[in-house]
């Protein structure tokens, strides 16, 4: 099996150890038998080098590389990476982490080619190089429910699609960070969404969950210490994201994780810059945020960064993506040349240190997409152009007092973003950015949220709506079926496959405005009909009777017609369609609120 989009490097070397991985035991003289593991999932073992090292973070103090020789002998080189293992427990509700041994080096790898594998580490530090003897291990043929890693289709840029040619469409939300409960909230959460078919998650790396560099103060306020580019005080949370990955993996949730948070460098949107390590009063580089995307040091501290999260989690298939920042335009900014040339830089450094070429993204908030929908411009145009960067997100948050129509807004946005020619998908969306209080006020039913799924699918995006507010909102109302129901009415379908056109669809009813959405291809086609008056800010549960939808641009000839419940995702009814000249016309089974309606064409 050949080695799909996967890097040559002509030369280095790599090693690790973590319970998501096949493990090995073997020293660097190959002394034990080789182990075994399949394409696409992760050999990890522990290099048998002492951390030495003051800072062994640092590259220029030490630099652990593997190389991997795949059975056709060409290379591939990854960074290693220093941790330990933690032991969790759930105390009081909170979670505690305890310290199981000392520091050590250990290296991931997922090969994507059958045979005899080999791999070396190379050790090099300002005294001098070691190299190790060559260790191998065998790689079999994958699983058949694992796919590799995710790509920009080649037949269809709108989507994305594994290596092995498998569709994919992302069905999820938004899980920023933890609670109390660390890990095991991430635990409950993953579960519920798998439980309905859920296959999405976004995650961020705050100070305050996952971020490998901070400060700690004392109770007085004063600085204790800084992690700035040396994360050992902070690998109990390298451990939890450890963990959190190897969950979605066992799931087959896909992740995108989110370096870097906005409030980090301002002073004006959820600031923390007072206690940021990068703040030269912190002993940091920085007299002002802005000066993160110009400064040297900043950015080889960074880079430093960089490389430490693929050396850890670049192995993982269920990274769908790298996100460089949340919400970039709500940092303090530098010029708009000054911020492109940051991001290309950034992608860049990624791409070479990442084997596997993952896709690569950054974010903003809604007010560039207010903005441009307003002057029908794209403020931000050079960014989302940036040949680096592969996919395109929207950020759209409305406040709970002005009516916000999500099944016209999403589609009107993401056409002007399809200008890039590169996959869109609404990352964030909600009907209030103020807080779940005022969300909850403005939507006790949640139809905004359910309309926001919805109206993702239809707009041509890679995913649904990804909602936000999943710790205080989705999970207490547990409002987990309404993934559930998005899930069952999308499988099987290869969006990459059918070339999709937004459709010409019209539904009818006695004394309703309805309003219908469709994507019609070459064997499937979907519609979603909605009650034009049950919108979050004014619900109208009423029921829907004698409606008649007619579909135009349909391939002519015989189609199943399966009408599938939006809340519940239970079939409704099934019957035969016939499309002649183009058009066929249905009859719609009484609804309240919205229904959908999945059309396969029959031999």
């Amino acid at each position: 099996m050949s080695m799909p989009r996967i890097k040559y490097i002509s030369y280095a070397l790599v090693c690790i150890l973590s319970s998501s991985c096949g493990s090995s035991d073997n020293d660097h003289n190959g002394s034990q038998s080789a182990p075994t593991v399949r394409v696409w999932e992760c050999f990890e073992t522990v290099i048998d080098v002492p951390v030495e090292t003051p800072n062994p973070f640092d590259p220029a103090q030490v630099s652990m590389d593997v190389v991997f020789k795949a059975p056709d002998n060409m290379l591939f080189v990854t960074p290693a990476y220093v941790t330990r293992t933690y032991e969790r427990s759930l105390i009081g509700g909170f979670e505690h982490l305890t310290e199981q041994g000392g520091l050590e080096w250990r290296v991931r790898f997922t090969p994507a080619q059958t045979g005899v594998w080999q791999w070396r580490w190379q050790e090099s530090t300002p005294q001098g190089t070691r190299i190790s003897e060559w260790s191998s291990f065998i790689t079999i043929e994958p699983a058949p429910d694992i796919h590799g890693f995710l790509r920009v289709s080649e037949s269809d840029t709108r989507y994305v699609t594994f290596d092995d040619g498998t569709a994919y469409f992302a069905v999820g939300e938004n899980l920023g960070w933890y609670d109390g409960r660390g890990t095991f909230a991430y635990d409950d959460w993953l579960d519920k969404l798998a439980m309905q078919g859920a296959q999405y998650v976004r995650i961020w790396m705050p100070s305050w969950a996952f971020g490998l560099e901070w400060i700690e103060r004392d109770e007085q306020g004063n600085l204790v210490s800084s992690s700035l580019g040396n994360y050992a005080d902070r690998l109990g949370r390298a451990w939890q994201l450890d963990h959190v990955l190897k969950r979605a993996e066992e799931l087959g949730i896909r992740v995108m994780l989110s370096i870097q948070n906005h409030g980090a460098f301002s002073r004006t949107y959820n600031s923390e810059w007072p206690d940021n390590p990068y703040n030269a009063e912190n002993g940091g580089p920085l007299l002002t945020p802005s000066e993160f995307f110009t400064s040297p040091q900043a950015r080889e501290l960074f880079e430093r960064r960089l490389r430490y999260i693929v050396g850890r989690w670049g192995y993982s298939p269920n990274i769908l993506a790298w996100e460089l920042w949340n919400e970039v335009d709500l940092t303090e900014q530098p010029t708009l040349s000054q911020l492109v040339a940051w991001h290309a830089e950034m992608a860049n450094t990624l791409h070479s240190l990442d084997l596997y070429d993952r896709l690569i993204t950054t974010s903003l908030s809604a007010t560039p997409a207010i903005i441009d929908l307003l002057l029908g411009t794209s403020l931000y145009g050079p960014l989302w152009g940036l040949f680096q960067i592969d996919l395109v997100q929207l950020h759209f948050y409305s406040i709970g007092f002005i009516p916000v129509n999500f099944s016209h807004l999403f589609p009107a946005l993401v056409s002007m973003l399809r200008t890039y020619d590169k996959p869109v998908l609404i990352a964030e969306a909600g009907v209030d950015f103020r807080g779940p209080t005022e969300t909850l006020d403005a939507d006790p039913e949640s139809v905004g949220f359910h309309d926001m799924l919805w109206s993702g699918l239809f707009s041509e995006t890679f995913g649904t709506g990804m909602t936000w507010w999943w710790d205080n909102v989705i999970d207490p109302e547990d409002l987990y079926i309404h993934f559930g129901a998005v899930s069952y009415f999308i499988d099987t379908i290869s969006f990459h496959k059918e070339h999709f056109i937004k459709g010409n669809a019209n539904a009818s009813a006695p004394a309703k405005d309805l309003r219908a959405l469709a994507l019609l291809g070459d064997t499937a086609a979907l519609v979603w009909i909605k009650n034009a008056g049950n919108q979050w800010y004014h619900p109208d549960s009423s029921m829907v009777e004698e409606a008649i939808v007619t579909i135009t641009g349909l391939g002519n000839g015989m189609w199943n017609a399966r009408w599938i419940s939006t809340y519940t995702g239970e079939s409704v009814s099934e019957a035969n369609a016939l499309a002649s000249d183009g058009s066929a016309e249905l009859s719609v089974p009484a609804f309240s609120r919205d229904i959908a309606l999945r059309l396969e064409r029959t031999p």
